[in-house]
């Protein structure tokens, strides 16, 4: 029994994601980082650090996995928190010359498989697809948002 068909684009999206993870998590293993640790260097200021309410919100992540996401980079000293000079029980997290460097070797790295990863697919067709992303994820949210509603009434 299937429950999609073979050549769906739902179907397609999904293991074209899969396949993304495995590779990402395969190049990344030397690094000893996660897609979720990369994903939250990656977008961490150099210079001002974000406290962890800011962190959950921007990575969709609620704060006991971002506590532990956040305790393993700083095991490595990638990041580092210190006190929030505004508000006394809280800690802003900065990203580290390390983190900062690891960032960048990894995303050199991405650059050289994002070029092999498109060969052979023009500019606009990849606009397209993307335009198309975008408002899949759009529905889904919409979606998820009236399944909130549902279960909320």
């Amino acid at each position: 029994m299937t429950c999609c068909k073979e050549d769906s684009l739902a179907r397609q999206i999904y293991i074209t994601s899969q396949e993304m993870r495995n590779f990402a998590e395969k190049v990344l293993k030397p690094y000893d980082l996660t897609l979720e640790q990369l994903h939250l260097l990656k977008n961490m200021p150099a210079e001002s650090g974000l406290s962890q309410r800011e962190i959950c919100d921007a990575a969709n992540k609620n704060p006991a996995n971002m506590t532990r996401i956040l305790d393993r980079l700083e095991a490595k000293e990638l990041v580092i928190r210190r006190d929030n000079p505004d508000d006394r029980r809280a800690s802003l997290v900065f990203i580290t010359k390390q983190g900062s460097s690891l960032v960048s070797e990894v995303h050199t790295v991405f650059d050289s498989f994002s070029t092999r990863l498109l060969n052979g697919i023009s500019d606009k067709d990849q606009t397209q697809v993307i335009r198309s992303l975008e408002k899949i994820s759009k529905n889904l949210n919409a979606m998820s948002a009236d399944i909130e509603n549902q279960s909320n009434t």
